[in-house]
């Protein structure tokens, strides 16, 4: 398999930085998110209990209900303008919402700022689309598959060193490492990465629904794919924060044992 596609870019060389990217991205944010309970309660002074859990499902609830609205908008950008500038757009986008965290001084405000990460970030759908389109038909399984290991990585590294930054250094100053290391991961984006020229679409354009009424079973596959990985998401997400809150409060009842 030649390293150059068709149209001349180093698909080699791309997924090689791609991986670094994500890897590098993905450690960023799970640098300092798995936390936000603790955060809110030791940082931004919400009480154990009710306050502490609906906060918590407010911050963690935020980032996704934004990428949900935002993400069908940049997937028609990225068409029209590239993926390449989309994965720069999310990394950037992430690692100033990110960093913007260590100013928060209240948990409204971190409501606000995990609202504006979701709406601007989602660097994993960016980089799997620009793997997909620079990368040949009989190795895009495989180079997906490469690349979904950095991310697991990056999610599965970040949350340790992350817990031993937060207890040395305080969570404030986790948060704004993670801003950097989102920004980090954009030099290889930058330095290595390249995308084809886009080619313009000649004759009428085809609409969403006029694509769907040519494939009629478009609509249900997608309905079903996006209804799993919904599913998928709500479960990953919900336990990462329902563990902290119940090590909270098992740190409580521990306190409250030893005290008889």
């Amino acid at each position: 398999m030649p390293p150059v596609n068709a149209g001349g870019v180093n698909w080699r060389r791309n997924l090689a930085a791609l991986w670094f990217a994500e890897f590098t991205a993905i450690f960023g944010f799970s640098f300092a998110f798995p936390f936000l309970s603790i955060f809110l309660h030791h940082d931004l002074g919400v009480q154990s209990g009710r306050d502490l859990d609906l906060w918590t499902a407010a911050s963690a609830s935020a980032s996704g209900l934004s990428m949900a609205i935002a993400s069908p908008i940049w997937g028609v950008l990225g068409d029209r303008y590239g993926r390449k500038p989309m994965l720069i757009r999310s990394m950037l986008g992430g690692a100033i919402t990110v960093g913007l965290i260590f100013f928060a001084q209240n948990p409204a405000e971190l409501v606000v700022l995990r609202f504006l990460q979701g709406a601007t970030s989602g660097t994993v759908a960016a980089a799997t689309a620009l793997v997909a389109a620079e990368t040949p038909r009989s190795r895009v399984g495989w180079s997906l598959g490469l690349v979904n290991s950095g991310v697991a990585l990056g999610g599965a590294f970040g949350p340790v060193i992350g817990g031993l930054a937060g207890s040395l250094f305080g969570l404030r100053l986790v948060f704004l490492g993670g801003g950097v290391l989102l920004l980090l991961s954009l030099i290889p984006v930058l330095v290595v990465v390249r995308e084809s020229p886009m080619i313009p679409k000649l004759g009428p354009r085809v609409g969403t629904l006029g694509l769907v009424n040519e494939q009629p079973g478009l609509l249900r596959t997608l309905g079903a794919l996006i209804g799993a990985q919904g599913l998928v998401s709500v479960c990953n997400s919900a336990t990462q924060q329902l563990v902290v809150l119940r090590l909270l409060e098992m740190r409580r009842d521990w306190r409250r044992w030893r005290s008889f």
